[in-house]
Protein backbone atom coordinates (compact mmCIF):
# COMPACT_ATOMS: atom_id res chain seq x y z
CA UNK A 1 0.00 0.00 0.00
CA UNK A 2 1.14 3.32 -1.11
CA UNK A 3 2.16 6.14 1.01
CA UNK A 4 -0.47 8.48 0.16
CA UNK A 5 -3.23 5.68 0.34
CA UNK A 6 -1.84 4.56 3.91
CA UNK A 7 -2.20 8.54 5.41
CA UNK A 8 -5.52 8.52 3.73
CA UNK A 9 -6.86 5.69 5.34
CA UNK A 10 -5.67 7.19 8.32
CA UNK A 11 -7.49 10.45 8.11
CA UNK A 12 -10.88 8.47 7.22
CA UNK A 13 -10.23 6.63 10.74
CA UNK A 14 -10.02 9.99 12.97
CA UNK A 15 -11.89 13.05 10.60
CA UNK A 16 -14.19 11.42 9.01
CA UNK A 17 -17.34 14.15 9.61
CA UNK A 18 -16.19 16.67 7.03
CA UNK A 19 -19.46 16.47 5.11
CA UNK A 20 -21.80 18.95 7.56
CA UNK A 21 -21.34 16.59 9.93
CA UNK A 22 -20.36 17.73 13.65
CA UNK A 23 -20.95 14.54 15.99
CA UNK A 24 -19.91 11.10 14.52
CA UNK A 25 -20.61 9.17 18.13
CA UNK A 26 -17.22 8.01 18.73
CA UNK A 27 -15.10 10.64 16.70
CA UNK A 28 -16.13 14.93 16.97
CA UNK A 29 -15.13 18.09 15.99
CA UNK A 30 -15.39 20.65 18.26
CA UNK A 31 -15.50 23.83 17.65
CA UNK A 32 -12.77 22.69 14.69
CA UNK A 33 -10.75 20.59 16.89
CA UNK A 34 -11.17 16.53 16.33
CA UNK A 35 -11.69 14.56 19.02
CA UNK A 36 -12.53 10.65 19.82
CA UNK A 37 -14.77 10.22 22.34
CA UNK A 38 -13.90 7.34 24.96
CA UNK A 39 -15.87 6.10 27.82
CA UNK A 40 -13.94 5.44 30.60
CA UNK A 41 -14.14 1.56 31.27
CA UNK A 42 -13.55 0.25 35.41
CA UNK A 43 -10.20 0.59 36.94
CA UNK A 44 -8.98 3.17 34.12
CA UNK A 45 -7.29 6.40 35.22
CA UNK A 46 -6.28 9.20 33.09
CA UNK A 47 -2.64 7.84 33.36
CA UNK A 48 -3.85 4.64 31.60
CA UNK A 49 -5.50 6.39 28.92
CA UNK A 50 -3.06 8.80 28.62
CA UNK A 51 -1.05 5.82 27.71
CA UNK A 52 -3.65 4.62 25.36
CA UNK A 53 -3.76 7.17 23.10
CA UNK A 54 -0.44 9.01 23.53
CA UNK A 55 -2.08 12.15 24.67
CA UNK A 56 -0.48 13.56 28.04
CA UNK A 57 -2.59 13.72 31.09
CA UNK A 58 -2.72 17.48 31.04
CA UNK A 59 -3.74 17.92 27.28
CA UNK A 60 -6.63 15.79 28.80
CA UNK A 61 -7.54 17.75 31.73
CA UNK A 62 -7.47 20.39 29.81
CA UNK A 63 -9.81 19.12 26.87
CA UNK A 64 -11.77 18.14 30.05
CA UNK A 65 -11.81 20.24 32.77
CA UNK A 66 -12.45 17.32 35.28
CA UNK A 67 -9.57 16.86 37.53
CA UNK A 68 -10.94 13.28 38.32
CA UNK A 69 -12.40 10.50 36.47
CA UNK A 70 -15.22 8.46 36.84
CA UNK A 71 -16.73 5.28 35.16
CA UNK A 72 -18.49 5.57 32.31
CA UNK A 73 -17.51 8.90 32.36
CA UNK A 74 -17.53 10.55 28.30
CA UNK A 75 -14.22 12.15 27.65
CA UNK A 76 -12.96 13.96 24.55
CA UNK A 77 -9.42 12.46 23.46
CA UNK A 78 -7.69 15.34 21.21
CA UNK A 79 -6.33 14.40 17.77
CA UNK A 80 -3.32 15.74 16.54
CA UNK A 81 -3.34 15.38 12.60
CA UNK A 82 -2.49 18.62 11.03
CA UNK A 83 -1.13 17.09 8.00
CA UNK A 84 -4.35 15.02 7.43
CA UNK A 85 -6.08 18.01 8.14
CA UNK A 86 -4.49 19.53 5.18
CA UNK A 87 -4.33 16.71 2.58
CA UNK A 88 -8.26 16.39 3.45
CA UNK A 89 -9.70 19.65 3.40
CA UNK A 90 -7.21 20.65 0.55
CA UNK A 91 -7.09 17.99 -1.43
CA UNK A 92 -7.59 19.00 -5.01
CA UNK A 93 -11.20 17.88 -6.03
CA UNK A 94 -12.41 17.55 -9.89
CA UNK A 95 -15.67 19.89 -10.62
CA UNK A 96 -17.23 16.74 -12.08
CA UNK A 97 -20.16 14.55 -10.22
CA UNK A 98 -21.39 11.70 -10.66
CA UNK A 99 -24.68 11.77 -12.29
CA UNK A 100 -27.91 9.98 -11.86
CA UNK A 101 -31.60 9.61 -12.66
CA UNK A 102 -34.65 10.49 -10.74
CA UNK A 103 -36.65 7.60 -11.20
CA UNK A 104 -38.35 6.93 -8.29
CA UNK A 105 -39.28 2.94 -6.63
CA UNK A 106 -42.42 3.00 -4.32
CA UNK A 107 -42.26 1.70 -0.92
CA UNK A 108 -39.80 4.21 1.07
CA UNK A 109 -38.86 7.57 1.82
CA UNK A 110 -37.71 9.56 -1.15
CA UNK A 111 -35.32 12.59 -0.68
CA UNK A 112 -34.90 15.30 -2.72
CA UNK A 113 -32.31 17.37 -4.22
CA UNK A 114 -33.15 20.41 -1.88
CA UNK A 115 -33.87 18.20 0.70
CA UNK A 116 -31.14 17.76 3.84
CA UNK A 117 -30.07 14.39 4.68
CA UNK A 118 -28.98 12.89 8.13
CA UNK A 119 -27.02 9.71 7.55
CA UNK A 120 -25.51 6.96 10.18
CA UNK A 121 -23.26 4.28 9.37
CA UNK A 122 -22.51 2.07 11.54
CA UNK A 123 -19.20 0.07 10.69
CA UNK A 124 -16.44 -1.73 12.91
CA UNK A 125 -13.87 0.49 12.53
CA UNK A 126 -11.48 -0.88 15.27
CA UNK A 127 -10.71 2.53 15.90
CA UNK A 128 -9.13 2.07 18.95
CA UNK A 129 -6.53 -0.49 17.54
CA UNK A 130 -5.70 1.58 14.79
CA UNK A 131 -4.83 4.50 17.05
CA UNK A 132 -0.95 4.05 17.37
CA UNK A 133 -0.63 4.79 13.61
CA UNK A 134 -1.17 8.61 14.31
CA UNK A 135 1.98 8.59 14.77
CA UNK A 136 2.71 7.54 10.78
CA UNK A 137 1.29 11.59 10.47
CA UNK A 138 4.47 13.44 11.60
CA UNK A 139 7.11 10.50 12.09
CA UNK A 140 8.77 8.30 9.10
CA UNK A 141 7.73 7.76 5.34
CA UNK A 142 6.91 4.23 6.40
CA UNK A 143 4.29 3.26 9.38
CA UNK A 144 5.79 0.64 11.57
CA UNK A 145 1.95 -0.97 11.95
CA UNK A 146 -0.22 -1.90 8.79
CA UNK A 147 -3.92 -1.06 9.48
CA UNK A 148 -5.91 -3.31 11.52
CA UNK A 149 -6.77 -5.80 8.96
CA UNK A 150 -10.74 -6.29 10.13
CA UNK A 151 -10.74 -2.11 9.41
CA UNK A 152 -10.41 -3.19 5.39
CA UNK A 153 -14.10 -3.63 4.97
CA UNK A 154 -15.62 -0.53 6.79
CA UNK A 155 -12.55 1.80 5.19
CA UNK A 156 -13.09 1.62 2.09
CA UNK A 157 -17.49 0.89 2.15
CA UNK A 158 -16.88 4.76 4.04
CA UNK A 159 -14.47 5.81 1.14
CA UNK A 160 -17.10 4.75 -1.57
CA UNK A 161 -20.24 6.80 0.52
CA UNK A 162 -18.07 9.84 0.99
CA UNK A 163 -17.92 9.72 -2.93
CA UNK A 164 -21.24 9.00 -3.34
CA UNK A 165 -22.19 11.96 -1.50
CA UNK A 166 -19.76 14.19 -2.10
CA UNK A 167 -21.33 13.83 -5.01
CA UNK A 168 -24.80 14.64 -4.08
CA UNK A 169 -23.82 17.30 -2.41
CA UNK A 170 -22.83 18.78 -5.62
CA UNK A 171 -26.01 18.97 -6.83
CA UNK A 172 -27.73 20.97 -3.93
CA UNK A 173 -28.47 17.99 -1.83
CA UNK A 174 -27.71 18.96 1.85
CA UNK A 175 -25.97 15.92 3.41
CA UNK A 176 -24.83 15.55 7.47
CA UNK A 177 -22.57 12.30 7.80
CA UNK A 178 -22.70 10.78 10.49
CA UNK A 179 -20.00 7.51 11.23
CA UNK A 180 -19.64 5.13 14.33
CA UNK A 181 -17.49 2.82 15.01
CA UNK A 182 -19.38 -0.57 16.45
CA UNK A 183 -16.24 -2.62 16.91
CA UNK A 184 -18.44 -5.29 16.17
CA UNK A 185 -19.73 -5.05 19.46
CA UNK A 186 -23.03 -5.26 20.65
CA UNK A 187 -22.38 -3.20 23.86
CA UNK A 188 -21.12 -0.11 21.72
CA UNK A 189 -24.17 -0.34 19.13
CA UNK A 190 -26.32 -0.19 22.38
CA UNK A 191 -24.53 2.47 23.82
CA UNK A 192 -25.21 4.81 20.88
CA UNK A 193 -29.13 3.80 20.60
CA UNK A 194 -29.10 4.73 24.19
CA UNK A 195 -27.57 8.12 23.57
CA UNK A 196 -30.71 8.67 21.17
CA UNK A 197 -28.15 9.56 18.68
CA UNK A 198 -30.07 7.95 15.41
CA UNK A 199 -33.32 9.83 16.94
CA UNK A 200 -32.55 12.42 14.02
CA UNK A 201 -31.55 10.41 11.46
CA UNK A 202 -33.17 9.71 7.81
CA UNK A 203 -30.94 6.97 6.62
CA UNK A 204 -28.98 4.38 8.56
CA UNK A 205 -26.59 1.98 7.07
CA UNK A 206 -25.87 -0.98 9.08
CA UNK A 207 -24.49 -2.72 11.33
CA UNK A 208 -22.87 -5.15 9.33
CA UNK A 209 -23.65 -8.10 11.31
CA UNK A 210 -27.06 -9.43 12.31
CA UNK A 211 -26.82 -9.56 16.07
CA UNK A 212 -25.67 -5.69 15.73
CA UNK A 213 -28.16 -4.99 13.25
CA UNK A 214 -30.89 -6.63 14.82
CA UNK A 215 -30.45 -4.12 18.26
CA UNK A 216 -31.33 -0.84 15.45
CA UNK A 217 -34.26 -2.52 13.31
CA UNK A 218 -36.02 -3.62 16.87
CA UNK A 219 -36.05 0.35 17.73
CA UNK A 220 -36.43 1.82 14.43
CA UNK A 221 -37.80 -0.54 12.03
CA UNK A 222 -41.47 0.32 12.51
CA UNK A 223 -40.35 4.26 11.96
CA UNK A 224 -41.89 5.36 8.71
CA UNK A 225 -39.51 8.70 9.03
CA UNK A 226 -36.34 6.23 8.87
CA UNK A 227 -34.86 3.99 6.59
CA UNK A 228 -32.92 1.09 7.47
CA UNK A 229 -30.46 -0.41 4.94
CA UNK A 230 -28.91 -4.02 5.95
CA UNK A 231 -25.98 -3.58 3.38
CA UNK A 232 -23.91 -6.86 3.52
CA UNK A 233 -25.77 -9.67 5.23
CA UNK A 234 -28.37 -12.47 3.42
CA UNK A 235 -29.77 -13.06 7.02
CA UNK A 236 -33.56 -11.98 6.76
CA UNK A 237 -34.76 -12.26 10.15
CA UNK A 238 -33.88 -8.60 10.66
CA UNK A 239 -36.62 -8.22 8.05
CA UNK A 240 -39.20 -9.00 10.66
CA UNK A 241 -38.40 -6.17 12.90
CA UNK A 242 -40.40 -3.60 10.51
CA UNK A 243 -41.60 -2.40 7.28
CA UNK A 244 -38.56 0.04 6.44
CA UNK A 245 -35.92 -2.31 6.60
CA UNK A 246 -34.12 -3.30 3.29
CA UNK A 247 -31.72 -5.69 2.89
CA UNK A 248 -29.23 -5.67 -0.54
CA UNK A 249 -27.71 -9.03 -0.21
CA UNK A 250 -30.92 -11.32 -1.30
CA UNK A 251 -32.30 -14.62 0.76
CA UNK A 252 -31.16 -17.85 -0.29
CA UNK A 253 -34.90 -18.36 -1.35
CA UNK A 254 -34.88 -15.49 -3.81
CA UNK A 255 -31.53 -16.69 -5.00
CA UNK A 256 -32.66 -19.93 -6.29
CA UNK A 257 -36.23 -18.24 -7.50
CA UNK A 258 -33.96 -15.94 -9.69
CA UNK A 259 -31.60 -19.19 -10.60
CA UNK A 260 -34.41 -21.32 -11.48
CA UNK A 261 -36.17 -18.83 -13.97
CA UNK A 262 -33.04 -18.42 -15.38
CA UNK A 263 -32.77 -22.27 -16.56
CA UNK A 264 -36.56 -22.33 -17.17
CA UNK A 265 -35.44 -19.91 -20.07
CA UNK A 266 -32.37 -20.97 -20.82
CA UNK A 267 -31.68 -24.57 -20.30
CA UNK A 268 -35.07 -25.93 -21.46
CA UNK A 269 -33.86 -29.60 -22.41
CA UNK A 270 -31.00 -30.15 -20.08
CA UNK A 271 -31.72 -32.58 -16.90
CA UNK A 272 -31.05 -31.06 -13.65
CA UNK A 273 -28.63 -32.81 -10.82
CA UNK A 274 -28.99 -31.59 -7.80
CA UNK A 275 -25.91 -32.11 -5.17
CA UNK A 276 -26.15 -30.58 -1.27
CA UNK A 277 -25.59 -31.63 1.92
CA UNK A 278 -27.88 -32.52 4.32
CA UNK A 279 -28.10 -29.36 6.12
CA UNK A 280 -28.96 -27.53 2.72
CA UNK A 281 -31.94 -30.48 1.68
CA UNK A 282 -34.38 -27.23 2.17
CA UNK A 283 -33.01 -25.19 -0.30
CA UNK A 284 -32.63 -28.58 -3.15
CA UNK A 285 -36.26 -29.07 -2.04
CA UNK A 286 -37.50 -25.82 -3.21
CA UNK A 287 -34.97 -26.60 -6.47
CA UNK A 288 -36.44 -29.60 -7.21
CA UNK A 289 -40.25 -28.56 -6.06
CA UNK A 290 -39.62 -25.76 -8.90
CA UNK A 291 -38.57 -28.06 -11.73
CA UNK A 292 -41.07 -30.50 -11.05
CA UNK A 293 -43.58 -28.57 -11.45
CA UNK A 294 -42.27 -27.77 -15.08
CA UNK A 295 -42.35 -31.18 -15.16
CA UNK A 296 -38.30 -31.45 -15.59
CA UNK A 297 -35.87 -34.40 -15.11
CA UNK A 298 -34.86 -33.72 -11.53
CA UNK A 299 -32.05 -35.94 -9.72
CA UNK A 300 -31.23 -35.45 -5.92
CA UNK A 301 -28.03 -36.67 -4.21
CA UNK A 302 -27.20 -35.91 -0.61
CA UNK A 303 -23.71 -35.89 -0.12
CA UNK A 304 -23.19 -36.82 4.02
CA UNK A 305 -19.55 -36.08 4.45
CA UNK A 306 -16.69 -34.64 2.62
CA UNK A 307 -15.27 -38.14 1.92
CA UNK A 308 -18.52 -39.41 0.11
CA UNK A 309 -17.98 -37.05 -2.45
CA UNK A 310 -15.92 -38.09 -5.48
CA UNK A 311 -15.69 -38.28 -9.32
CA UNK A 312 -17.24 -42.00 -9.51
CA UNK A 313 -20.31 -41.10 -7.15
CA UNK A 314 -21.26 -38.28 -9.10
CA UNK A 315 -20.63 -40.15 -12.40
CA UNK A 316 -23.27 -42.48 -11.64
CA UNK A 317 -26.43 -40.02 -11.81
CA UNK A 318 -25.34 -39.03 -14.69
CA UNK A 319 -26.71 -40.45 -18.09
CA UNK A 320 -26.40 -38.12 -21.02
CA UNK A 321 -23.72 -35.35 -21.59
CA UNK A 322 -26.10 -32.21 -20.90
CA UNK A 323 -26.77 -31.42 -17.51
CA UNK A 324 -27.35 -28.33 -15.27
CA UNK A 325 -26.29 -28.43 -11.54
CA UNK A 326 -27.23 -27.13 -8.51
CA UNK A 327 -25.50 -26.71 -5.83
CA UNK A 328 -27.26 -24.61 -3.06
CA UNK A 329 -24.07 -24.83 -0.52
CA UNK A 330 -22.64 -21.99 1.12
CA UNK A 331 -20.03 -23.96 2.60
CA UNK A 332 -16.17 -23.84 1.01
CA UNK A 333 -15.11 -27.39 1.91
CA UNK A 334 -18.07 -28.96 0.28
CA UNK A 335 -18.16 -26.31 -2.53
CA UNK A 336 -14.23 -27.04 -3.38
CA UNK A 337 -14.45 -30.78 -3.41
CA UNK A 338 -17.35 -31.46 -5.54
CA UNK A 339 -16.37 -29.01 -8.17
CA UNK A 340 -12.98 -30.72 -8.12
CA UNK A 341 -14.71 -34.01 -8.71
CA UNK A 342 -16.72 -32.37 -11.11
CA UNK A 343 -14.04 -30.64 -13.12
CA UNK A 344 -12.19 -34.76 -13.49
CA UNK A 345 -15.81 -35.56 -15.47
CA UNK A 346 -15.72 -34.93 -18.96
CA UNK A 347 -19.63 -34.47 -19.44
CA UNK A 348 -20.80 -31.35 -20.96
CA UNK A 349 -21.98 -29.30 -17.35
CA UNK A 350 -23.53 -25.77 -16.36
CA UNK A 351 -23.29 -25.58 -12.69
CA UNK A 352 -25.37 -23.08 -10.72
CA UNK A 353 -24.08 -21.61 -7.18
CA UNK A 354 -24.87 -19.52 -4.42
CA UNK A 355 -23.61 -15.50 -4.43
CA UNK A 356 -21.04 -16.25 -1.41
CA UNK A 357 -19.34 -18.37 -3.98
CA UNK A 358 -17.55 -15.16 -5.13
CA UNK A 359 -15.58 -14.94 -2.14
CA UNK A 360 -14.20 -18.54 -2.09
CA UNK A 361 -10.39 -17.72 -3.02
CA UNK A 362 -9.38 -21.50 -3.34
CA UNK A 363 -11.50 -22.36 -6.46
CA UNK A 364 -9.68 -23.29 -9.33
CA UNK A 365 -10.18 -20.57 -12.27
CA UNK A 366 -9.58 -23.41 -14.84
CA UNK A 367 -12.17 -25.79 -13.22
CA UNK A 368 -14.88 -22.72 -12.60
CA UNK A 369 -14.33 -21.66 -16.35
CA UNK A 370 -14.55 -25.51 -17.38
CA UNK A 371 -17.78 -26.05 -15.78
CA UNK A 372 -19.14 -22.76 -16.54
CA UNK A 373 -19.69 -22.01 -12.87
CA UNK A 374 -23.02 -19.43 -12.48
CA UNK A 375 -24.44 -17.29 -9.47
CA UNK A 376 -26.33 -14.61 -8.70
CA UNK A 377 -24.30 -11.58 -7.70
CA UNK A 378 -26.39 -8.55 -6.27
CA UNK A 379 -22.64 -6.49 -6.23
CA UNK A 380 -22.19 -6.67 -9.30
CA UNK A 381 -20.00 -3.36 -10.43
CA UNK A 382 -20.77 -2.59 -14.57
CA UNK A 383 -16.88 -0.90 -15.10
CA UNK A 384 -18.42 -0.05 -18.63
CA UNK A 385 -21.31 2.45 -16.84
CA UNK A 386 -20.66 6.10 -17.76
CA UNK A 387 -21.89 6.59 -13.87
CA UNK A 388 -19.29 4.12 -12.88
CA UNK A 389 -16.47 5.12 -14.83
CA UNK A 390 -16.83 8.66 -13.20
CA UNK A 391 -16.98 7.52 -9.72
CA UNK A 392 -13.56 5.27 -10.71
CA UNK A 393 -11.92 8.80 -11.43
CA UNK A 394 -13.75 10.86 -8.58
CA UNK A 395 -12.46 7.95 -6.17
CA UNK A 396 -8.87 7.81 -8.25
CA UNK A 397 -8.81 11.56 -7.89
CA UNK A 398 -9.71 11.49 -4.19
CA UNK A 399 -8.08 8.22 -2.78
CA UNK A 400 -5.37 7.91 -4.82
CA UNK A 401 -5.88 3.88 -5.60
CA UNK A 402 -8.98 2.38 -7.22
CA UNK A 403 -11.95 1.36 -5.61
CA UNK A 404 -12.22 -2.37 -3.82
CA UNK A 405 -15.40 -4.23 -4.10
CA UNK A 406 -16.91 -2.79 -0.77
CA UNK A 407 -16.27 1.20 -2.02
CA UNK A 408 -18.32 0.11 -5.27
CA UNK A 409 -21.04 -1.47 -3.07
CA UNK A 410 -21.17 1.75 -0.73
CA UNK A 411 -21.02 3.75 -4.13
CA UNK A 412 -23.82 1.60 -5.85
CA UNK A 413 -26.54 1.43 -2.27
CA UNK A 414 -25.46 5.43 -1.29
CA UNK A 415 -27.06 6.60 -4.53
CA UNK A 416 -29.70 4.30 -4.85
CA UNK A 417 -31.34 4.97 -1.35
CA UNK A 418 -29.86 8.98 -1.68
CA UNK A 419 -30.76 9.76 -5.30
CA UNK A 420 -33.50 6.71 -6.58
CA UNK A 421 -30.79 5.89 -8.76
CA UNK A 422 -32.63 2.74 -9.51
CA UNK A 423 -29.66 -0.22 -9.09
CA UNK A 424 -32.04 -2.74 -7.28
CA UNK A 425 -35.90 -3.79 -6.99
CA UNK A 426 -37.08 -4.74 -3.55
CA UNK A 427 -40.30 -6.89 -2.39
CA UNK A 428 -41.82 -7.30 0.88
CA UNK A 429 -40.20 -10.57 2.31
CA UNK A 430 -42.41 -11.49 5.31
CA UNK A 431 -46.11 -10.03 5.89
CA UNK A 432 -45.77 -6.61 7.56
CA UNK A 433 -42.01 -6.96 7.64
CA UNK A 434 -39.02 -5.64 5.58
CA UNK A 435 -37.52 -5.29 1.79
CA UNK A 436 -35.55 -7.80 0.10
CA UNK A 437 -33.62 -7.19 -3.19
CA UNK A 438 -34.62 -9.13 -6.15
CA UNK A 439 -33.11 -7.17 -8.76
CA UNK A 440 -30.09 -8.66 -9.01
CA UNK A 441 -27.77 -9.86 -12.21
CA UNK A 442 -26.75 -13.22 -12.73
CA UNK A 443 -22.98 -13.88 -13.48
CA UNK A 444 -20.45 -16.41 -14.64
CA UNK A 445 -16.65 -17.34 -15.25
CA UNK A 446 -15.39 -17.00 -18.57
CA UNK A 447 -12.18 -16.11 -20.06
CA UNK A 448 -10.62 -15.63 -16.76
CA UNK A 449 -13.19 -13.15 -15.21
CA UNK A 450 -16.85 -12.96 -14.34
CA UNK A 451 -19.23 -11.60 -16.75
CA UNK A 452 -22.74 -11.01 -16.91
CA UNK A 453 -24.97 -13.20 -18.27
CA UNK A 454 -28.20 -11.86 -20.89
Amino acid sequence: MGIIKKILIVILLFSVCFISAQTTGDTLIVKGTMYIRHIVNPNESYNTISRKYNVSIQELKLHNKNSKIFYKQSLLIPIKSTLAERLLFKNKRTNSSVFFNSKKEKGYKKFGKNDTLNIAVLLPFYTTKNYSLLSFLSKSQQAKEDIYKNSYMALNYLEGLIIATDSLSKTGMKINLFVYDTENDSSKVQDIIDAGELKNIDLIIGPVYTKNLTKVTKLYGKNQEKIIVSPLSRNSNVLKHGANIYQIVPPFKLQIDKISDYISKKYKKEKILILARPEEEKYAKQYKSIFRKEKRKVKLCLFDGLNTITRDTICKFLTNNKYVVLIPSTDRSFVTKTLTAMGTIDTNMTVFGLHNWKSFENLDIETLMKLSVHFPDPYYFDYELLANKRFITLFKDKFHALPDKYAQIAFKQSMHFCANKGDYKFKRYYSKGGYANYQFPIVKYHDYSIIKVK
